[in-house]
């Protein structure tokens, strides 16, 4: 089982969180390897300047990021990429992550909040972050895991049926 770290980025110089949207990714340079290691943003927060990323240690780059210590420098590029989509006049949006594949969905979690459905899959219980989070945002969370140890047993597939089913009146539509 790979280790899950949560790490707060205080960034120096102009804020990089200012900018920052959901959806993106920074470039972390590690001594020592010749590749940036990509890290999805978990969280924004432009007040206190700060950046918030989740990432499993993989190998030895990773491993290296993990032990960073507070002061420390970190040779970061960011923000990266083009962020999700967001429109504040939708009524309902359903965020759907797995894994590690879960982080990035936090922040649209906060921008929507109550219209939010933030359906998360996990192997099993021991393997499960940010659940926590997920309902400071508002957002109606569920849980899933594949052998059953914590939330739904099953996929993310069953929940979403059954929002689909229970909401259909919006789905495809502009209402």
């Amino acid at each position: 089982m790979e280790k899950i770290i949560l790490l707060a980025v205080a960034v120096l110089g102009f804020s990089v969180a200012a900018v920052a949207q959901p959806g993106q990714f920074v470039h972390i340079r590690v001594d020592g390897f010749t590749l940036r290691r990509p890290i999805s943003i978990c969280g924004i927060n432009k007040e206190k300047g700060t950046l918030r990323i989740v990432f499993e240690i993989r190998g030895e780059g990773t491993a290296v990021i993990a032990n960073l210590n507070k002061g420390d420098l970190v040779d970061m590029l960011a923000p990266l990429g083009h962020g999700f989509t967001m429109n504040p006049e939708y009524k309902k949006v359903i965020l759907i992550g797995g894994g590690i594949g879960t982080p990035p969905m936090l922040p649209l979690a906060y921008e929507y909040g109550e219209k939010a459905y933030a359906i998360s899959g996990f192997r099993s219980a021991n393997a499960v972050i940010l659940q926590e989070d997920f309902k400071k945002s508002g957002a109606e969370t569920i849980l899933c895991t594949d052998d059953g140890t914590q939330g739904v047993h099953g996929f993310v597939t069953q929940p979403l049926a059954e929002i689909l089913e229970k909401e259909s009146k919006w789905v495809g539509s502009s209402e």
